[in-house]
């Protein structure tokens, strides 16, 4: 098995690798090194992959488990762009930051590319921590950002979410310190005025997101992408609209608590 770097600060495609019928205890030890070095795994070219093993892959880089984020209890779901989900244009950002338990890692499945092609544009918060200036660092390392998400605006009946994390946050796993400060949901660092917050907030934009730190990825039919979402963030940085042809990535979270928890803990807190 090798590795080929996508991105100087994060991501390997990996290569000598049967995505079908793979998996020893020594394959799976040395991907889990990979992945807890790099953050992002890709698989390509290891044809199409079937939901039970789907689910067995994503579940070599827990704990914890994958666990169902849909109200029918599925383990894998399929965003695809005809619906809203999988077809806006998603601004910088990392699964359910705005709710007190984030989702630990994404894996995803190219069952449907359209033939002009289609991507998602990764960055990784934890690259982006270690080029902060030291002194901002220092300034930084005690300081915690309010996560905010309006969620009426996509759908009516939910309650808006909010949650507060460090902004140096430590990786539970590795203890690496992530920069856990996305586009999408950051509203406040909560130990300055609004003013100092803002201006913190969009320096810290300024490095996350420079053209230089992302790495775009071009879907392939059949790849799989596996990452970190504590440790990257990712975005749609521009409408996949179905009149471009269908675009259906095949789904699997691993994460301590289900969305639809999540949703009914959102609701108790706004009807305080």
């Amino acid at each position: 098995m090798e590795f080929r770097p996508l991105h100087r600060d994060f991501g390997v495609e990996v290569l000598g690798f049967d995505l079908q019928h793979g998996g020893t205890r020594d394959e799976i030890a040395v991907l889990r090194e990979a992945y807890d070095r790099h953050h992002l795994l890709l698989f390509r070219k290891g044809g199409r992959v079937s939901a039970d093993r789907h689910v067995e892959i994503a579940g070599w880089f827990g704990p914890p488990a994958p666990i169902a984020n849909d109200a029918d209890g599925s383990l894998v779901t399929v965003l695809q762009n005809e619906e809203a989900a999988g077809r806006l244009e998603l601004p910088f950002h990392s699964d359910l930051t705005y709710t007190a338990d984030p989702i630990d890692a994404i894996c995803l499945h190219a069952i449907a590319v359209p033939e002009g092609g289609s991507s998602t544009t990764f960055v990784s918060s934890a690259a982006a921590w270690d080029k902060l200036p030291a002194a901002l660092q220092a300034e930084l390392a005690d300081k915690t950002l309010r996560h905010f998400y309006n969620s009426r605006l996509m759908v009516a009946d939910w309650p808006s979410f909010a949650a507060e994390h460090p902004v140096r946050l430590a990786h539970p796993r590795t203890g690496r310190p992530i920069l856990f400060v996305t586009e999408n949901h950051a509203e406040r660092i909560l130990e300055m005025d609004a003013a100092r917050s803002r201006a913190v907030i969009e320096e810290l934009f300024g490095v996350l997101y420079a053209p230089e730190a992302r790495y775009q990825h071009w879907w392939e039919l059949d790849d799989l992408v596996m990452w970190d979402n504590l440790a990257i963030q990712h975005a749609r940085t521009e409408e996949a609209h179905p009149r471009s042809g269908k675009r259906a990535l095949q789904r699997v979270a691993l994460a301590r608590v289900g969305f639809h928890e999540l949703l009914e803990r959102a609701r108790a807190a706004e009807a305080v």
